[in-house]
């Protein structure tokens, strides 16, 4: 379970006035602030060769006193095994040091140890507490995991698509690419009081698709065959199930195959060789425009 660590040493390193040689100083007199710069200067090897194991000194020092970030990433270390014995235990000791220290990262972390039984045991009300914790708080993976909890029916919790649709459509909003392609399941589907709406489902893959999700690609061309929100247009279904396979999803090379005239998932009409030639140069250009916009 990879957790996130060192939270906030970019934004809160450039308050504050340390250099290392200030930093150490100021830490062998005991100051939070500089154990911790300590500890992220270690951890990234920025401006000292790096070494996890003076890191994770530095992070326990700060963490002892109670500082919420260093308690988190002391907890990302031990998930990890950075610089200490791997110990998902002693990690979730410290995510929760951090989430009742108001922590969102540690109420994140905390949530999905609750969620996935990593050093705790499973314990879905804990886990979609401290879940929700995070998410109110801004915390864009907690909205996404919340979301595939709801959408899943995950540890026993009933679907409920109501539920993920709100917290998914946060995550989206957040910028996480992975909420738009179950957003569009969702608006596909219909139920638990959403009506079906396949319009806005092309919409989701759709978005999802042009940031490289391989579901969303996947997803929208079978729309694309479908007809289902969007003219029929087989064409542009192979160019996105090409895509979705370029990037490993098995499942779209099945409907590759369908459109090729076989495969197990075989029905209707197979494209014409130039009409696939065309489907493949119109997911090359994608992909260069993609990359290019990319490496921007």
């Amino acid at each position: 379970m990879a957790m996130a660590s060192m939270q906030a040493s970019g934004a809160w390193g450039s308050r504050n006035h340390f250099n290392l040689d200030t930093a150490r100083v100021a830490a062998a007199k005991g100051k939070v602030k500089a154990e911790y710069y300590l500890a992220i200067h270690y951890a990234k090897g920025d401006g000292v060769p790096q070494d996890y194991t003076k890191a994770a000194e530095y992070m326990r020092q700060a963490a002892e006193q109670g500082y919420a970030f260093a308690q988190n990433d002391l907890g990302s270390y031990y998930a990890r095994g950075l610089g200490v014995k791997q110990d998902y235990q002693e990690a979730a000791n410290w995510y929760r040091k951090a989430a009742e220290n108001g922590d969102f990262l540690g109420q994140y972390s905390l949530g999905r140890a609750c969620a996935e039984g990593r050093g705790v045991a499973t314990n879905l009300t804990e886990a979609i507490k401290w879940l929700k914790r995070a998410a109110n708080q801004g915390q864009a993976d907690a909205m996404l995991y919340l979301g595939d909890v709801y959408f899943e029916g995950r540890l026993g919790s009933p679907k409920d698509f109501q539920a993920a649709r709100k917290w998914l459509k946060q995550a989206a909003a957040h910028g996480r690419i992975g909420a738009l392609n179950n957003l569009g399941v969702i608006y596909e589907l219909g139920g638990s009081g959403i009506a079906r709406d396949p319009k806005q489902a092309v919409k989701c893959f759709q978005q999802a698709a042009e940031q490289g999700d391989d579901q969303g690609q996947m997803n929208l061309g079978r729309m694309y065959q479908d007809g289902a929100g969007v003219p029929r247009d087989p064409v542009a279904a192979y160019q996105w199930f090409y895509l979705a396979a370029q990037n490993g999803n098995g499942i779209a090379r099945h409907y590759q195959m369908q459109l090729e005239g076989g495969g197990p998932l075989n029905a209707g009409p197979s494209l014409t060789p130039g009409q696939i030639q065309q489907a493949i140069w119109q997911a090359k250009a994608f992909s260069c425009a993609l990359a290019a916009k990319v490496s921007k």
